[in-house]
């Protein structure tokens, strides 16, 4: 029930919703992800100073908001220096470099990368690409997920999760290639059919790496879930895991290529 509640309220403020909504959704989102990762790095005994890192947030949020990828970058420097400093002030030598590591992480992983959410809402084909992108990851974990139960064998990172194989991953791959053929097909989004397969092949890798990589930092931590705000899915990075690769790259790749007007 939590998913579906989820999913239709994503859809809606991606297709419908004015920016501004969309824009508050998003910041609310990094701060709560923002939140359960300081909560991770900290499990793991990496201690960080959480009021500058969190300042440092909203810093990259209201860049992307107010300058776009200019904006964003702008944001990531202040909020870097913001940190950084906090840390050289306190004058805790020991420690101080996994500290300024473990902030680092932090507003890269998940702050910066969810924040391009933003910009995909700014653009002019940006929400239709996101929304071609979110399908593409609900069914390739979907598909890792019925596929890799019914048939997988061999494990894909038995250190890191055990339940996932191959055979799942592969199934996840080969369903988002599925569908995005499907969204081009039905004119979800305005690309060639190869460019569509390409990004769709792509997006279900990089999703998978985001899973896996949620999956090593809650292993060092010692936990299940990042949180417990969504009722039978954990927390927000357990739900964006999967984005926080997919989004910043696929967006640049788009931006380059000329796939965003």
């Amino acid at each position: 029930m939590s998913a579906v509640v989820l999913g239709v309220l994503v859809v809606y403020l991606i297709a419908e919703a004015p920016l501004l909504l969309g824009v508050l959704a998003v910041f609310a989102a990094v701060l709560a992800a923002a939140h359960e990762m300081a909560a991770l790095l900290e499990a793991a005994g990496c201690a960080i100073a959480r009021l500058p890192l969190i300042a440092a947030s909203c810093f990259i949020v209201a860049g992307a908001f107010f300058g776009g990828v200019s904006g964003l970058s702008a944001g990531l420097a202040v909020g870097f220096t913001l940190s950084t400093v906090w840390v050289v002030l306190t004058g805790n030598v020991e420690g101080s470099v996994i500290q300024l590591s473990g902030g680092s992480l932090m507003l890269l992983y998940p702050v910066w990368s969810l924040s391009h959410v933003i910009l995909y809402l700014e653009s002019g084909s940006g929400r239709q690409a996101l929304l071609f992108l979110l399908l593409c990851v609900w069914v390739c974990d979907s598909a890792a997920y019925y596929v890799g139960s019914a048939l997988g064998r061999r494990k894909l990172a038995p250190g890191i999760s055990p339940n996932k194989t191959i055979t799942g991953a592969v199934g996840g791959t080969l369903g988002a290639a599925g569908v995005s053929i499907v969204l081009k097909m039905v004119a979800l989004v305005p690309w060639t059919i190869p460019f569509a397969l390409c990004s769709g092949l792509g997006i279900a890798v990089l999703a998978q790496v985001g899973d896996l990589t949620e999956s090593l930092i809650k292993r060092d931590a010692g936990v299940k879930d990042s949180g417990s705000l969504i009722p039978g899915h954990g927390g927000v990075m357990d739900r964006t895991d999967a984005l926080l690769f997919a989004v910043p790259v696929f967006y640049y790749i788009l931006s380059l290529s000329g796939g965003l007007s």
